[in-house]
């Protein structure tokens, strides 16, 4: 009898504090959850503010980098190709050029050598993107993500303190 007590109140904590931990998970993955619709609802947002601006093209330099994305977009499937990973080209993924495959790992790549100067919202819209991507391709929820901005134009600023800032979120490809 001495011996069934303590067991009883043992088995009353564990149970405890078995509720307590899935009710934080709970609490926590609905947290998550809220932050990823705001951040999603806020880039949108900013994509919408964004007015476009009017540039005289007669005005600007000639510069010597390509017209064309294909010819950057090859050159990176190229890359990663040499690195190991399996590359497939999807149209059909908003924002996403490339997406490439290697074991557990999932590379989704953006590659633009078009823009004028990469800033901080094209990597915010791309983030958003690329959560997008994932959330309607569930099956690909299991491999560990690296999202890859890769670009041959400048970075603003702003832009690299925010990769700097996001290491975890964002990887900057420059020099291809």
């Amino acid at each position: 009898m001495a011996n069934i007590l303590p067991l009883i109140i043992l088995s009353a904590i564990g149970y405890w504090m078995v509720i307590i931990i899935s009710r934080k998970k709970r609490e926590l993955a609905d947290k998550e959850l809220l932050q990823r619709e705001q951040f999603l609802k806020e880039t949108q947002s900013l994509l919408k503010m964004e007015t476009p601006i009017a540039v005289d093209v007669a005005t600007q330099p000639a510069t010597q980098y390509p017209t064309s994305n294909t010819d950057f977009i090859q050159k990176v499937s190229d890359y990663f190709s040499a690195q190991g990973y399996s590359i497939t080209q999807l149209p059909k993924a908003e924002g996403i050029d490339l997406i490439g495959v290697k074991e557990k790992e999932l590379l989704l790549i953006r590659s633009d050598n078009v823009i004028k100067e990469v800033t901080k919202i094209d990597l915010q819209l791309f983030i958003a993107q690329c959560s997008v991507y994932i959330d309607n391709n569930p099956m690909l929820k299991s491999r560990s993500l690296l999202r890859l901005y890769a670009s041959n134009r400048p970075i603003t600023e702003e832009a690299q303190r925010f990769v700097r800032e996001n290491p975890a979120s964002l990887r900057l490809v420059e020099d291809l």
